[in-house]
């Protein structure tokens, strides 16, 4: 397979990862989160199992795109299941463990991936992954009652195109939800936005191998996990607007130091790696909050404010990858340039979510 066809591979799975958390999350809210999830996990599965067998790249680009669909009922199903159970500064708390979850799965997934590649041949990833969904729904099964049991009119109403892109519309024009999930949006893309541009400044500019690279970039990890435990144990004294504060301060200072650093002539891992530091601690901060609290104000409508939510972070980060491109990769000006543009957006954001009525 050619490098093009292996970037199409990863573009439809993606492609079915996101635009399917617009309907499962719906679904969700109908039809109750257990039976959705599990459905999603048994599509995911599936495809997982048949891309062991499959020959021929069509159907495997096929199986890609379904594969990706059925794992897009993991986000949207799960955090609205959270909203089910917690509200307020509790949700928030519970979306911190979440993010901890998250940093510690991207970091050991790749090294876990490496280990499995030197031992066996590229069909086990999909054989284990269709292990892996059976397994998550077998405990479900089993673990997860039924958080939301949708009433008998909701059932029977009809469920239409229409109907679903009114809900969207709804939440898309109340700032109650727009603001907060911009947040998260804008504070993933300060990662990608690194994750787009750093390759290529370690790489090409600095001379680093791909191996020194995956090993740098793994450290990342480490600040996102701290600003997210830090979220969990401090959420319920601080609140969500005092927390945001201290992730934006992190963020500017970071992407700041970055920039002075550039200015005055340093180009080098040290001057790359520390303020991304900083400014992932920052966004460990943020990106919880604003997944959270666009469900807080819709508990009715949880499963489609956790999809809308999970839609935009995932094509807003495309964008902004794609904006990235074309970023110069000898001088880490226009790099530290770009994370300070991303940086003001978010404060012009959190001083929104300050003027918005506190929740009930």
């Amino acid at each position: 397979m050619s490098a093009a066809a292996s970037q199409a591979s990863i573009t439809a799975y993606a492609l079915g990862y996101g635009l399917s958390q617009l309907v499962w999350g719906p679904l969700s809210d109908r039809w109750g989160r257990r039976p959705t999830a599990l459905t999603g996990l048994a599509l995911f599965s599936l495809a997982s199992l048949l891309l062991v067998a499959v020959s021929g790249f069509a159907p495997f680009l096929t199986m890609r795109l379904i594969q990706g669909i059925g794992a897009g009922c993991g986000t949207s199903v799960s955090r609205a299941c959270l909203r089910d159970v917690f509200s307020d500064r509790l949700l928030t708390r519970a979306m911190s463990f979440v993010a901890m979850s998250y940093a510690l799965a991207l970091g050991l997934a790749p090294f876990l991936g490496g280990l499995i590649a030197r031992v066996a041949p590229w069909r086990v990833d999909f054989l284990l992954l269709s292990l892996l969904g059976a397994a998550t729904a077998g405990v479900l099964s089993r673990g997860l009652r039924e958080p939301r049991r949708p009433a008998p009119t909701e059932r029977r109403a009809g469920w239409g195109v229409g109907e679903i892109a009114l809900g969207y519309g709804r939440l898309a024009r109340d700032s109650r939800f727009l603001v907060p999930a911009l947040i998260a949006t804008f504070g993933t893309g300060l990662m990608v936005v690194y994750s787009a541009v750093s390759p290529f400044d370690f790489e090409k500019g600095l001379g680093f191998s791909p191996s020194q690279f995956g090993a740098i970039s793994l450290s990342l990890s480490i600040p996102y996990l701290v600003g997210a435990a830090v979220l969990s144990r401090w959420v319920m004294g601080l609140g969500q607007e005092r927390l945001l504060r201290g992730g934006l301060g992190a963020v500017l200072a970071g992407a700041a130091l970055m920039l002075a650093l550039g200015v005055t002539g340093r180009f080098d891992a040290d001057s790359l790696l520390v303020p991304m530091l900083v400014v992932t601690l920052g966004a460990g901060l943020m990106v919880p909050i604003g997944l959270a609290m666009p469900m807080q104000a819709f508990p009715d409508q949880a499963g489609q404010a956790s999809a809308l939510t999970g839609f935009l972070q995932q094509e807003g980060s495309g964008l902004l990858v794609a904006l990235a491109v074309g970023i110069p990769d000898t001088t880490q000006v226009p790099l530290a340039g770009a994370l300070l543009a991303l940086g003001v957006v978010l404060a012009l954001l959190v001083r929104a979510y300050g003027r918005l009525a506190p929740s009930p």
